[in-house]
């Protein structure tokens, strides 16, 4: 099925997928071919977002002040508002982006409802 989604919604729906991504299952096999989906769907929204947090950010360091080599850029920041300014006009492009969907009736025994709803999207009657 094919929808148009926002980079904002997109980067939530990655997030959504990740607890399912180890399973040898139906559902897991679908949560991969999402993810791979909306990563794909993601590549220029996720490498701008990458550059302003090494833009805004600190690096990254040890208990004993040596840097690790990562970059990140936390809400609490002085500076999460200038990275949040400069990256909000890219949060509501859109993209049409394939899914794959699974049936509700593959989540029986295998999934709780807190994990069928957050799934909701990717499945269907």
């Amino acid at each position: 099925m094919i929808v148009k989604l926002s980079n904002a919604r997109m980067m939530e729906m990655l997030q959504e997928l990740k607890p399912f991504l180890s399973r040898r299952d139906r559902i897991g096999y679908t949560a991969a071919r999402n993810y791979r989906s909306l990563s794909i769907a993601l590549t220029e929204y996720s490498l701008f977002r990458r550059e302003l947090i090494e833009k805004y950010g600190t690096p990254d360091v040890d208990e004993n002040g040596a840097e690790l080599g990562s970059i990140s850029l936390s809400s609490a920041s002085p500076n999460f508002k200038l990275f949040w300014d400069e990256l909000a006009p890219f949060n509501s492009i859109e993209h049409d982006v394939e899914l794959m969907l699974a049936k509700y009736e593959d989540t029986i025994g295998l999934l709780n409802g807190e994990e069928i709803l957050r799934l909701d999207w990717m499945l269907e009657d």
